[in-house]
């Protein structure tokens, strides 16, 4: 494994810097220089469009920041990627939109992992190929999505009853 990416769901983009600053700022510590182009992509990528190259990071709403981190994190190419509640700031829209990009990545030619923590049913049985439900910070089951439903553990039982 090459590289890990990390994008939190309370992450802050430089303020001062644009937000094109901030997705180059990671590939720039390993001597990597993105282009306007290859900004773009990735802008695109987390449900972004151009414009928002210029706009300093300090000016972003919450969930424009969440898709600025994304960005960010896939801007190192990394082979796994870990996100915290990566859509909880999103439109119904934008969240779809990301779900569909984290399918293509771990779908893709790369093989991308991707762990990410949600707090989402729905999301989980959209995007996730196996689920660690936690307790207290403990694996206490793993399942498949579509086997949510035959947790057996009480606090598990009782999140997805909760939950639907």
């Amino acid at each position: 494994m090459n590289v890990m990416g990390l994008a939190w769901h309370g992450f802050s983009p430089k303020p001062a810097g644009t937000v094109a600053d901030n997705i180059r700022y990671g590939p720039q510590l390993r001597g990597k220089k993105l282009s306007d182009s290859e900004i773009q992509k990735l802008l695109s990528l987390a449900d972004l469009d151009s414009s928002f190259m210029d706009k300093k990071g300090g000016d972003l709403s919450v969930g424009q920041a969440q898709r600025v981190a994304l960005a960010r994190t896939l801007a190192n190419e990394p082979d796994v990627v870990l996100l915290d509640e990566p859509t909880s700031a999103l439109d119904p829209i934008s969240t779809q939109n990301i779900e569909d990009v984290l399918v293509k990545l771990k779908n893709s030619s790369r093989r991308m992992t991707v762990v990410m923590v949600s707090h989402s049913i729905k999301q989980i049985q959209r995007v996730a190929d196996a689920v660690c439900l936690l307790v207290n910070g403990e694996i206490v089951e793993v399942l498949s999505p579509d086997r949510l439903s035959q947790s057996k553990h009480p606090m598990a039982v009782r999140f997805l009853q909760l939950s639907s």
